[in-house]
């Protein structure tokens, strides 16, 4: 069935340079077949037609660093494997609700989001699209035992890296993550290293938990795709990243003082965490105005951002100064690229994917637009909700 989208106002740099402030927007089979000019008499006998009323049509929203169950960090450690796979499921739609059609989750429990990726890929529920990184691996602590129940899986030496690596990827990860904690880190070189190198064999990406500068600096060197929150990266590594294929996937939304953080009431977590958000703040900032290709992740529970919609782009525009459409670009085309998805989704681009969503306002003048839920959510052409 085909579906047309009708007086749709437009943003020139998420639109494949479309310069026309007003256009109609033609969807086939789940993908972007054409757009033009406002008016043009050629409907087909099956569209359906949505009039948008100069509303603001973007592409669909990434989170490219998000955890579809908190449920281990909330307290619930005894809940079966039926119902964590249920609130897993839950939590993807409401990210399809908030406009995110596209996330990457960074680690759930029992690999849960290969489930729910499948789960959506063959129907059985309208989510977003999930590129899952399956269990976090994280260096082997002695004073922190590993539990079943958590989405860290502790690893020691390359060899134990290699496996490690190897059986995500054989469990249905589309990437692998690693967490380097520490300063210096707990994580060596030489294991971050095997598993770039396994997961690079095998045509997948490496990304890394990194706040600490050593953390990020053995990132770079290594060769990862992209370093997760960044917090303390210095000005050489940001000199070196414009050189590098690796990239640089702030989280701010977390920070906020607006949204607790699993596990931690936020009376305690506001005085923990004020320090690592004066160091983004001045860090990310300095990546973004060096002209960093940024990507855009969030690290906060969808139960949070329901109630504060947008935090992150609020968070990047008050602590970072991020421009408007700068920060549109970041949670859209720049994260496709990222992920490597540039050629199916990201911009409303004829052939791309029809992941879309209508906002009411220009929030490329006015990014506070983008702090509450989008009027309609598209996901391959298709109306969600």
């Amino acid at each position: 069935m085909s579906l047309l989208l009708k007086n749709c106002r437009l943003i020139p740099a998420l639109s494949d340079g479309y310069d026309e402030t007003y256009a109609d927007v033609k969807v086939e089979d789940g993908k972007i077949e054409e757009v033009r000019a406002c008016g043009i008499d050629a409907l087909g006998m099956d569209d359906a037609v949505i009039d948008c009323e100069g509303k603001t049509l973007l592409p669909g929203l990434f989170d490219m660093h998000a955890h579809l169950n908190w449920d281990y960090y909330n307290g619930v450690v005894r809940l079966n494997d039926f119902k964590l796979l249920v609130n897993s499921c839950l939590s993807a739609k409401k990210y399809l609700e908030l406009g995110f059609t596209t996330i990457r989750d960074m680690g759930t429990p029992k690999r849960l989001s290969v489930s729910v990726r499948d789960a959506i890929r063959r129907g059985l529920f309208a989510g977003p699209r999930i590129i899952s990184g399956g269990m976090i691996l994280r260096p082997t602590v002695s004073d922190t035992p590993a539990d079943p129940n958590c989405f860290l899986r502790y690893v020691s030496g390359v060899d134990e890296y290699i496996r490690a690596t190897r059986e995500e990827i054989g469990g249905g990860a589309d990437f692998v993550k690693v967490y380097a904690p520490g300063e210096p880190s707990e994580l060596m070189p030489e294991e971050l290293e095997a598993v770039v190198r396994i997961a690079h064999r095998r045509g997948k990406r490496v990304a890394v938990h990194a706040h600490d500068a050593s953390a990020i600096s053995m990132c770079i060197d290594a060769g990862v795709d992209t370093i997760e929150h960044g917090s303390r990266i210095t000005m050489e590594d940001i000199e070196r990243l414009k050189k590098e294929t690796s990239y640089l996937v702030p989280t701010m939304g977390i920070l906020s003082e607006e949204v607790p953080m699993p596990g931690t009431p936020i009376e305690l977590k506001v005085p923990m965490l004020r320090p690592l958000l004066d160091a983004s703040a001045k860090c990310i900032t300095a990546a973004y105005q060096a002209g960093l290709k940024l990507g855009f992740g969030t690290d906060t529970p969808i139960e949070n951002m329901e109630k504060v919609p947008g935090i992150e782009f609020k968070m990047r525009k008050e602590y970072c100064g991020m421009d408007n459409v700068d920060m549109l670009l970041q949670a859209t085309k720049n994260s496709a690229f990222l992920c490597g998805l540039e050629n199916v989704t990201g911009q409303i681009k004829v052939g791309l994917a029809a992941d879309l969503l209508l906002v009411d306002g220009n929030p490329d003048e006015d990014i506070s637009v983008m702090y509450k839920k989008p009027e309609m959510v598209f996901q391959q052409g298709k109306l969600c909700g």
